[in-house]
């Protein structure tokens, strides 16, 4: 739900790149304090390297985010961008990290995939609307770096406390977003006291999912948070209708419905 009301209000968000610096430095300070508990300096230097890895990824995420959400409307490019994670992570996780995932697990995660994407069938096929294509390929070039992000986040959740690593994560964004604004001559925050208002909502509503994602990945196969977390999906759809009035569909609102009973037999699986 954090996850879900945070693109709500950066979709809103006209100065978009600039809301996403002010509300990574907001989540940095507020995590701040963990590092008189759990000291940095104690990190290993592969810990460090996933870090950096991690911040990469999850800046390029940003930066891809923001392309799509200019040209896409949020119903369209939000599943689109997180339907892809599960179908990347599974195989990987499996290859890479070792995990093992039930019989139960993987019809979770296909059902989850399927109403995702079935859903989109016409969209994939077609260039209409104007520039579907390409909010199509943001969208998934989105996914692909919430996959990368996920599966480093995995490994580096098993090397150092989850608050620590979010810690480091956040400020290696800040510092990585800064730079991408300051090459392109933008200005680097946000204007107007309602502007740095609705940062702060971002940034609170940020850190709060992404620190229960990264407590969700200490205790399950990464492949299972994956998909878990895309009930956001369902909750950013209705949103998107309800709340900004995009085209109702009747077909993106059947599949919630298959990705919600996908859920649920995730939830039930080992």
């Amino acid at each position: 739900m954090c996850h879900s009301a945070w693109n709500l209000i950066f979709k809103s968000e006209p100065r978009r790149l600039q809301a996403s610096l002010a509300a990574l430095a907001l989540a940095t300070i507020l995590c701040a304090p963990v590092v008189f508990l759990d000291p940095p300096s104690a990190l290993s230097s592969r810990t460090w390297a996933l870090v950096l890895l991690s911040g990469a990824f999850e800046t390029a995420y940003v930066l891809a985010l923001t392309a799509a959400y200019e040209i896409g409307d949020l119903s369209l490019v939000y599943p689109v961008a997180r339907g892809a994670a599960p179908l990347i992570v599974a195989p990987l996780a499996v290859l890479l990290l070792g995990e093992r995932l039930s019989a139960s697990g993987l019809l979770g995660i296909a059902l989850v995939v399927v109403g995702i994407f079935a859903t989109h069938a016409r969209s994939l096929a077609s260039t209409a609307p104007p520039g579907g294509r390409s909010v199509l390929a943001l969208a998934l070039l989105t996914g692909v770096m919430i996959a990368g992000y996920s599966l480093v986040n995995k490994a580096g959740v098993q090397a150092a406390p989850v608050a620590l690593w979010a810690f480091l994560v956040f400020a290696v964004d800040t510092v990585l977003l800064a730079l991408v604004l300051a090459l392109r001559g933008h200005g680097l925050w946000p204007h107007g006291r309602a502007a740095w208002g609705r940062a702060a909502a971002v940034g609170v509503l940020m850190l709060t999912a992404y620190l229960g994602v990264l407590a969700a990945m200490s205790r399950a196969p990464v492949s299972y948070v994956v998909a878990a977390r895309e009930i956001g999906i369902v909750i950013t759809t209705v949103a998107g209708v309800v709340v900004l009035r995009e085209r109702q569909s009747r077909r993106r609102m059947a599949a919630a419905a298959v990705i919600f009973a996908g859920l649920l037999v995730l939830a039930l699986s080992r």
